[in-house]
């Protein structure tokens, strides 16, 4: 008996470069002007006999950066052709369609992919032509995808970013941009040789929401800033990975729009900082040598958001100034997926004050699928498949940390007191701080830049310098 099988796909924001279907019958594009570098799809599924598992084959011709489905698990080795599966999926014969909804996410300076061709459990259903339909919601998987990301088009940058000239002195403001602080350079004295990751300050247990910090409870934790005259200004935070080594968000150092790196004697870093105003016997601050931003950092998209700083000096290592480790385990996204990870910063409370004090707070990693459909028309633009979302969209956590400051794990088979923590994430940024009348915006996700995709270039880099 031939198998009778009906797709439908429904594809919306796509431009009208892609009126024109390859299966008459089965697929329609419709156009919308929204989103540029995405369109959405339903599939709907009907056959008069039952399918024990279903495959999905779709074959693009061109490369696309993601794909979600509300179906199975979608994989693909190419970015063209990705196969959607749910092995355990049991289509009943004779009944209503079921609808399974995608979106394909692609370059909006490049070309848009079309589909070429559409399999059913290895059946081709979908090789030359279109239709039309509607939309529903449910959860999405994503694509694992092999592919380097590309480039992104050019947009208006965010009103928490300065206009740039050849000025070094004009570059990033900061999240905070409290007022110039004055600051007692102070150097603590210590032992060497610990590895990296561990605490020596006895730490407690973290609660959900944002709550203080004690002294050396995250000593890798950095804060940097920047020299306005006599003045210094605290910008952004960052991450102890080496005795001479800082990692941070690439937009804290470079530039506004160009990506080019700031004069590196504009800026100062203190290790072991707890309060921002008040000075500490266990603090040190070091200039900086030198800067090097990822070479594809895009200072409009945030994207490849990274840069190692270089000291002019190695720390000296003590119970309140420690690295933390590099990433070590498994680089795919899932094996941290809805597993709580530690920010720290001087972030904002409900009222939208600045923290004095060091903050800590605990936030679910969140899938890249689930963080774009939360807020389609911002985190489509600025997520990758080299970066991921955190936060619980409903307290102040969403709040805590400061942009280059890093998200920690501790690594598998660590607890308690013997934790030892290592580097997955580094705060890129988040909707709330993109919106100069919302300061804290508890509804929106926070975009991390992944470290673990980024580890032979940080090395690299390390090494370099």
């Amino acid at each position: 008996m031939v198998l009778l099988v009906t797709i439908f796909f429904i594809l919306f924001g796509l431009t009208k470069a892609q009126e024109h279907s390859p299966c008459p019958d089965v697929l329609v594009y419709e156009s919308r002007q929204d989103q540029e570098n995405v369109w959405y799809g339903q599939i709907l599924l009907s056959s008069p006999q039952p399918l024990s598992g279903v495959w999905i084959r779709i074959l693009l011709d061109h490369r696309a950066e993601l794909l979600g489905n509300s179906f199975g698990d979608a994989s693909t080795e190419d970015n063209k052709d990705f196969l959607i599966k749910n092995k355990n999926y049991q289509l009943e014969a004779n009944r209503d369609p079921v609808r399974i909804r995608f979106f394909v996410k692609y370059n909006a300076g490049g070309v848009i992919p079309r589909v070429k061709s559409i399999k059913l459990n290895g059946r081709p259903v979908c090789t030359t032509s279109s239709t039309e339909t509607a939309t529903t919601t449910e959860r999405w998987y994503i694509s694992n995808t092999k592919v380097t990301e590309p480039s992104r088009p050019v947009i208006q940058p965010t009103p928490s970013i300065i206009d740039s000239g050849n000025n070094d002195e004009e570059f990033y403001g900061g999240d905070l941009s409290p007022s110039r602080i004055k600051i007692i350079p102070t150097i603590s004295s210590s032992i060497q040789g610990e590895s990296c990751g561990t605490v020596k300050i006895p730490a407690r247990p973290l609660i959900t929401y944002g709550q203080s910090t004690t002294e050396g409870e995250w000593p890798w934790h950095a804060a940097l800033y920047r020299s306005k005259g006599l003045d210094l200004q605290y910008i952004c935070g960052g991450s102890l990975i080496s005795p001479k080594h800082i990692i941070t968000a690439a937009h804290c150092v470079t530039k506004p729009k160009t990506g080019v790196p700031v004069n590196p004697e504009l800026l100062t870093v203190y290790l072991g900082k707890y309060n921002l105003i008040k000075p500490s016997s266990n603090v040190q601050d070091k200039t900086v040598k030198r800067i090097t931003a990822h070479p594809e950092y895009n200072a409009t998209y945030f994207h490849n958001d990274l840069a190692v700083l270089e000291l002019d000096s190695p720390v000296q290592i003590s119970d309140f100034v420690r690295s933390v480790c590099l990433w070590e385990e498994d680089s795919n996204l899932n094996s941290v997926v809805e597993k709580l990870g530690t920010v720290v910063g001087w972030g904002f409370d409900q009222t939208g004050t600045v923290t004095e004090n060091l903050m800590q707070a605990k936030m679910p990693v969140v899938s890249t699928e689930t963080c774009i459909f939360s807020n389609r028309d911002f985190f489509s633009r600025f997520t990758s498949t080299k970066t991921f979302c955190a936060g619980f969209r409903n307290g102040t956590s969403a709040c805590t940390g400061d942009s280059g400051g890093g998200m920690v794990f501790p690594k598998t088979g660590t607890s308690g007191q013997n934790s030892v923590w290592q580097l997955r994430g580094v705060i890129s940024l988040s909707a709330a701080l993109q919106n100069a009348n919302v300061v804290c915006d508890t509804s929106n996700y926070i975009v991390f830049t992944d470290v673990a995709k980024y580890l032979d270039w940080i090395r690299r880099a390390m090494r370099t310098s």
